[in-house]
């Protein structure tokens, strides 16, 4: 008999163990994806790599670093989430309220000398949710490389047959079709029959990289004094040489902050709170957004169709109005929708991020939340009701439980008292049977 009980008390107690366990859910996954406009570029030019990070489900803050080979590839800019230099670089967006699918970096360097170098991450990336829950996370390895304009690779093999042609005819083109600078300024904007312009760098930038395209391919460059630079004044020559032998040379004037300089322009500009990743300003009565690319906004009235959901409203950005659309049901929302007209002259839908000041093609992610309805505790209410039945259900099982052992316990006492109260020759009777 006290073997029987002794069983379904150890039974009874492994079942409210296995019942007390919680559920596992299964982790977020995510990627984080490198691409550019071109994977082989030309040593001095600038060019910008895209940084995305993605996931079917929503996040708040991802953090990681960027790996890349500082002897090919410089670094340069890419906004107030992304740091560092030498080879490394730290990508923190943290501290966001609203949660979304996509996050995008734009990283831009300088080639340095010819050779190959990948852009990947580096270690373990950190991407979490509203909860502080950590999502898995794949990437790509994104490879550049460096090499001279008009170089050719032979196949393996091949022969190459001469062709007599007719002497060619030598141009004297020598302008240049194309002009940036890796600067804080540069004025005026570059145009072809420009000859002179000013520049300036901060205190710790020694090389004025360019990057530049002539108007005639057959042309060749020389660039003067853009290495070594002093504090003041610097003049950098650009001489462009034509097929022919004429010269024509574009001359710049490099101021080269001092310390006190760089640091008095940082506080201000800090103290401004001015993202030098976004610009609005007017032109030719036109209202021009500015990151990487140029958009010009459009009038609302010439779209046909509204995306369900959104309202037509306004948003004042640096002081100047912008029409835009707001969500219906959640007008304080940090993503309001621009009509624009990008970069490739397309007429598109953008969203606008009010907190980060980024612009990203509209891919209409967001309507499903607008149709749910306005508040984010609709969307938690569901499964915060489900939690509550399923702890009431934990709790009511261990109870049950607890009540049986009580029960047994009362049981076992009360047969002992039972047994006390038998003559002893009745109880070596009763403990010779076997219950």
């Amino acid at each position: 008999m006290k073997k029987k009980w002794r069983g379904m008390i150890i039974f009874m107690g492994l079942l409210g163990a296995f019942l007390a366990v919680p559920c596992m859910a299964e982790a977020s996954s995510g990627t984080i994806q490198f691409t550019t406009a071109s994977s082989q570029v030309k040593k001095g030019d600038m060019f910008t790599v895209v940084c995305q990070v993605t996931s079917s489900n929503t996040f708040l803050d991802t953090e990681f670093s960027i790996d890349y080979n500082a002897k090919i590839l410089q670094f340069v800019s890419g906004g107030k989430k992304v740091s560092g230099s030498g080879g490394n670089l730290q990508v923190a967006s943290t501290g966001n309220k609203t949660a979304t699918n996509k996050k995008t970096f734009s990283l831009q360097f300088v080639a340095l000398k010819n050779g190959a170098s990948n852009i990947s991450v580096m270690g373990s990336a950190k991407v979490t949710d509203e909860d502080g829950n950590t999502f898995s996370i794949s990437s790509n390895r994104l490879s550049i490389l460096v090499s001279k304009e008009g170089s050719v690779q032979e196949k393996p093999g091949e022969t190459v047959v001469p062709k007599i042609t007719p002497k060619p005819v030598k141009s004297g083109n020598n302008k240049l079709k194309s002009l940036k600078l890796t600067a804080l300024s540069m004025n005026p904007q570059f145009t072809a029959d420009t000859r002179e312009y000013t520049a300036s760098v901060d205190c710790n930038t020694d090389v004025l990289y360019l990057s530049f395209e002539t108007d005639n391919k057959k042309a060749g460059v020389q660039v003067q004094g853009n290495e070594g630079l002093k504090t003041g004044e610097n003049k950098v020559r650009i001489l462009v040489t034509a097929e022919n032998g004429k010269q024509l040379a574009y001359d710049i004037t490099v101021h080269k902050e001092n310390q006190t300089e760089t640091e008095e322009r940082q506080k201000k500009e800090k103290a401004e709170e001015k993202d030098i990743a976004f610009q609005i300003a007017k032109k030719n009565n036109h209202i021009i957004l500015k990151n990487s690319y140029e958009f010009e906004v459009l009038e609302t009235s010439g779209l046909t169709n509204i995306p369900a959901g959104y309202i037509q409203s306004s948003i004042e950005l640096n002081g100047i109005s912008v029409p835009a659309f707001t969500m219906e049901n959640d007008l304080g929302n940090n993503y309001l929708l621009l009509y624009l007209k990008g970069p490739t002259g397309e007429n598109n839908i953008y969203q606008y991020d009010r907190a980060e000041q980024t612009l990203q093609r509209y891919t209409g992610s967001m309507i499903e939340k607008v149709n749910r309805g306005a508040g984010e505790g609709k969307k938690s209410a569901a499964p915060l009701m489900s939690n509550y039945v399923f702890l009431g259900v934990i709790t009511g099982l261990i109870i049950i439980i607890l009540c049986m052992l009580i029960a047994m316990l009362k049981m076992a006492m009360k047969r002992r008292e039972d047994r006390k109260k038998i003559p002893s020759s009745e109880k070596n009777i009763m403990d010779d049977l076997d219950f």
